[in-house]
């Protein structure tokens, strides 16, 4: 009898730990189907959740005067050529928008609508895989999802502020068949409806879907198929209802 088998001496396996950090964003890109090691037991959705907030942050910091505050511009000079607002208030807005106190707005603004997306997913993909499939995926598994399948995003979004930067404005940057669409001061409603579902199917979103797609599986223990199935027609069903949502409140007739 060996000493850890002696009676009163109890064997406790090392817990599964998984990939470090760097490892689990290398795996992502190279062999998503091993990134998910660990994270059943170890929460780690607020790692990559940090780090997206923080990035996307700083590139609204960098990019605010050359890019952002231009378009945000852009549009209330449009609400002045359809009579909706007079030109004393948009600089008003203007001067509110360009000082320290309007930036941090704008920049606050725009990390809750971030958070709250990352957290809106989450629910929508543990109510796909555990109450439609009957699978075993806890909101924090789901969010572990979320989170870590985002990173996938990076690419587009750093290429988006680029592009942004460069022609001094956010209007017309696709990473999608919609870079195709005409291009116009004022888009239609069709023409805004149409490059939401066109952005929803561009490269880099389904490559997220698809890494998303086997995290899910994997935590919630369900088969992929069924998962690529159910969150596929989910995302589906958002992006058309986000392309509904832009259109309806677009600028154009």
């Amino acid at each position: 009898m060996t000493v850890d088998q002696a009676p009163g001496n109890t064997v406790t396996p090392a817990a599964d730990t998984g990939p470090s950090p760097l490892e689990r964003i290398g795996l992502l890109f190279t062999h998503p189907g091993a990134a998910w090691e660990g994270l059943e037991t170890r929460a780690q959705w607020w790692m990559p959740f940090l780090g997206v907030l923080v990035l996307t942050v700083g590139l609204v910091l960098v990019t605010y005067h050359n890019a952002l505050l231009p378009t945000i511009l852009e549009r209330y000079d449009g609400m002045v050529a359809d009579g909706k607002i007079s030109s004393e208030q948009v600089d008003k807005m203007s001067a509110f928008f360009d000082s320290p106190g309007g930036m941090a707005m704008i920049i606050g603004q725009q990390a809750v609508a971030a958070s709250a997306l990352y957290f809106l997913f989450a629910a929508v993909v543990m109510f796909g895989v555990s109450f439609l499939l009957g699978g075993r995926l806890r909101y924090r598994h789901a969010l572990e999802t979320v989170c870590w399948s985002g990173l996938i995003s990076l690419p587009e979004t750093l290429g988006t502020f680029v592009w942004a930067a460069f022609q001094h404005g956010f209007r017309g940057i696709h990473f999608s068949f919609a870079v195709l669409l005409p291009e116009s001061d004022t888009p239609s409603r069709l023409q805004t409806g149409l490059a939401v579902l066109l952005d929803a199917v561009g490269p880099f979103r389904i490559w997220y879907l698809v890494v998303l797609i086997i995290g899910a599986a994997r935590l919630g223990g369900v088969s992929r198929r069924s998962a690529a199935w159910t969150l596929g027609t989910l995302y589906v069903l958002i992006a058309l209802i986000g392309a509904v949502i832009a259109s309806t409140f677009a600028p154009g007739g």
